[in-house]
């Protein structure tokens, strides 16, 4: 099995985690998969990752992803300055992730492996997250942290 995701998508997935949930449910008002993404994520460090910075596994039956032949996020936000689109405000994310991580968009890797790759950028998430709110960017630095130490310590032998 391979997953297609978004590394914020996957940081958002053990962020939540390491705020302690423990298997994730269904978001009735998305309608997306990220409930079911992350509990593969969760509980089979094994599986394989495909990163992208387009629509991915967990966008596809999302509500707001409403253009399938391009794979593009229809919903807005409001939080970051200039900046209404939430697909274009995840892809910068994304792709200073992929940079920062330095993640082979042509390769795939282990959700265990992966989520080492982003848990030794974790203190560059201030660079990463530079617009968001730095209250904001601190608890998801920790929670990712936390997430991160967590997932990778019930699954030492498969890094």
């Amino acid at each position: 099995m391979q997953i297609t995701i978004k590394p914020h998508h996957f940081m958002d997935i053990i962020k939540l985690y390491g705020a302690g949930i423990e298997v994730f449910e269904r978001d009735l008002n998305y309608c997306h998969d990220f409930y079911r993404i992350g509990n593969i994520i969760i509980q089979q460090p094994d599986v394989m990752i495909k990163t992208t910075i387009h629509a991915d596994d967990i966008c596809v039956p999302c509500k707001y992803y409403a253009d399938r032949s391009l794979g593009i996020c229809m919903d807005h936000i409001s939080h970051i300055e200039n900046i209404a689109s939430k697909d274009d405000w995840n892809k910068i994310i994304d792709q200073r992730i992929i940079e920062t991580a330095q993640i082979d968009l042509n390769q795939q890797y282990k959700a265990a492996e992966y989520c080492n790759m982003l848990y030794r950028i974790g203190d560059n998430i201030f660079d990463i997250w530079r617009e968001d709110d730095t209250v904001k960017t601190h608890r998801r630095r920790e929670l990712f942290k936390l997430g991160a130490e967590k997932y990778l310590g019930r699954f030492p032998n498969i890094l």
